[in-house]
């Protein structure tokens, strides 16, 4: 049974990149309700600013650039110890592998997984030394079976589900764990070019079993799940959620 303490983030430091977006910023009311102390990181400034305003005092807000890593380092630095750290922060650009150019690919690549490694050795580095902390990495279903339009991003989170396991087994003899949420279609702005007809929508449900698209708030309840102390046993898997998507 799931006590209500086991959801309890009281005294709790949680740090949210890409809060100003879709899932983000659902994480970040989520966590808010359950009394966490939010830390919101966004590269737009004015709307992460905004979402911290609606989450009362205790919540503060940053700007980074998850593509350069000295941003990143100083955003680490800036934030002091965090308890919680939900990577969420990436983006997406489909089209044609062949047409996509070198610097795209690199771009995406960064955003999507250099980045977040880099977050997550900084922020890691002080919960090893304390003893204590979860880090939650935002994947996604197309890192178990691909995309013929998205082979940077695919290939970018296939990387966190690895990145996930590995660091998972070197930090948890030192009291930290490392999961990560893999979301299926779901309905948030990021999507919304490649939901946007009728027809899109439809042939996308012929391939989810639950026939409905995920919501924002569903995804952000599973984070909160997976960084609460009821998944505490919890150490190095990847939760999908997408309706059933990988199954067909």
């Amino acid at each position: 049974m799931i006590e209500s303490m086991d959801l309890d983030f009281t005294g709790r430091r949680v740090l949210v990149t890409g809060a100003a977006g879709g899932i983000g910023s659902a994480m970040a009311e989520a966590f808010a309700a359950h009394g966490g102390e939010l830390i919101l990181v966004d590269l737009d400034a004015e709307a992460v600013a905004e979402l911290a305003g609606t989450l009362g005092e205790g919540a503060s807000f940053h700007q980074y650039d998850q593509s350069d890593a000295a941003s990143i380092a100083t955003l680490a630095a800036a934030v002091g110890p965090v308890d919680v750290l939900c990577n969420n922060a990436g983006m997406i650009e489909a089209g044609p592998y062949l047409e996509q150019s070198p610097e795209t690919i690199q771009r995406i690549i960064a955003i999507d997984l250099i980045g977040p490694m880099l977050l997550a050795r900084h922020i890691g580095e002080g919960m090893v030394a304390r003893g204590s902390g979860v880090i939650v990495n935002t994947a996604s279903q197309l890192a178990f079976h691909g995309s013929a339009t998205r082979a940077a991003y695919a290939t970018a989170k296939a990387g966190m589900v690895q990145f996930t396991k590995s660091t998972a087994a070197e930090w948890a003899p030192h009291g930290v764990r490392v999961v990560a949420l893999a979301p299926g279609r779901t309905l948030t702005p990021m999507t919304a070019n490649f939901l946007a007809t009728e027809a899109q929508r439809s042939e996308a449900l012929k391939h989810i079993p639950a026939d409905r698209f995920g919501s924002r708030e569903e995804m952000a309840k599973l984070a909160l799940f997976l960084a609460s102390d009821a998944a505490s046993y919890v150490v190095g898997e990847t939760l999908v959620a997408d309706g059933g998507y990988v199954l067909l």
